[in-house]
């Protein structure tokens, strides 16, 4: 194996590690966030204005912007999928996360931790990932499914990408892999072009 092969595959271990820490994390703090959250997330023309400050989309038939928070700099949008099991989250980081996505990540672990406490146990595994474009610039988006605490079937999406602002943003699609909305997720991170 040429050393050129071994770099690339090096890269691509380390962006793999990245994600599936992001959707650990996410996996864990979402599902309690929300709950947490819901009763000061109740301004749904503040989520669409936040969420379109991160990034253009179109919302799919069912889906509803729900509230937005900001907090130790980040910018979130909570957006309800047709099942209350079902949730788009999209975030924006500070500049200063720009390329250092395990930083990003501490420090989305570290909010999450402050304002949500402990997360449910879910244990998620890499199923696939799938390279879009959103803002104009290519991601990967990963899939991990697995199970909740409960035995539920869950299912993650989620990628990194640049926000319209130039800031680091995050993608998440968390739901119930039962009742998962395929044809609405994927017109959803299709309109993200």
């Amino acid at each position: 194996m040429s050393r050129n092969t071994k770099i690339v595959i090096g890269i691509i271990g380390g962006i793999l590690g990245v994600c599936c820490l992001i959707a650990i994390v996410a996996a864990l703090v979402l599902p309690r966030m929300f709950e947490n959250f819901a009763e000061n997330m109740d301004d749904p023309a503040e989520a669409a204005e936040v969420a379109q400050s991160i990034v253009e989309y179109d919302l799919p038939s069912g889906y509803s912007e729900q509230g937005a928070m900001n907090f130790l700099g980040f910018r979130m949008a909570f957006i309800t999928g047709p099942s209350e099991e079902s949730m788009i989250m999209l975030a924006e980081f500070p500049a200063s996360l720009a390329g250092d996505e395990e930083q990003m990540q501490q420090q989305m672990r570290d909010a999450f931790a402050n304002r949500t406490g402990s997360g449910q146990n879910v244990n998620l595994e890499f199923v696939s990932s799938e390279d879009v474009t959103i803002n104009g610039a290519e991601a990967t988006l990963g899939t991990y499914e697995g199970t909740d605490s409960l035995g539920n079937n869950v299912r993650q999406i989620v990628g990194v990408f640049e926000a319209k602002s130039g800031s680091p943003g995050m993608l998440m699609i968390f739901g119930d892999q039962d009742n998962w909305d395929e044809n609405g997720v994927s017109r959803f991170i299709d309109s993200l072009e």
